[in-house]
């Protein structure tokens, strides 16, 4: 099947743009990545860092599937100027706001708890009377 049918049929099929269904989908590599690189990474950063990496990965998948008739002819050397450019703000679709959420929880304490948990019972110290 080819990419360009599968791509219109989720647009139709959904009713989004292609600038929107970029977003989409890479908010959604990066959450579903998070979730499921859990078991094998415990420390949040690293998780987070493979999940960016993953969507990044994904995000150069699709542009290559994208182009794929041009590459595969031509080289990327054969890309014109638009296709190029378009290229490009696909990828910044696709990367930037699982980039700036990276960013806000590596950088920021925007979604760190802000209370901490008090126990309920107070321990005393044992004293011999």
């Amino acid at each position: 099947m080819d990419f360009y049918i599968f791509k219109t049929g989720i647009m139709n099929a959904t009713g989004l743009e292609k600038d929107a269904l970029h977003i989409y989908v890479g908010m959604s590599v990066y959450l579903l990545s998070l979730i499921l690189l859990r078991p094998l990474f415990k420390k949040y950063s690293v998780r987070a860092f493979m999940a960016l990496i993953l969507v990044t990965g994904i995000a150069l998948l699709g542009e290559y599937l994208d182009n794929r008739h041009t590459i595969t002819e031509l080289g990327v050397s054969g890309m014109g100027r638009a296709e190029l450019k378009a290229s490009i703000h696909d990828i910044v679709n696709t990367g930037l706001w699982p980039y700036v959420l990276y960013a806000l929880t590596l950088w920021t304490k925007i979604f760190q708890s802000v209370t901490q948990v008090k126990p309920m019972i107070k321990r005393h110290k044992k004293t011999d009377y």
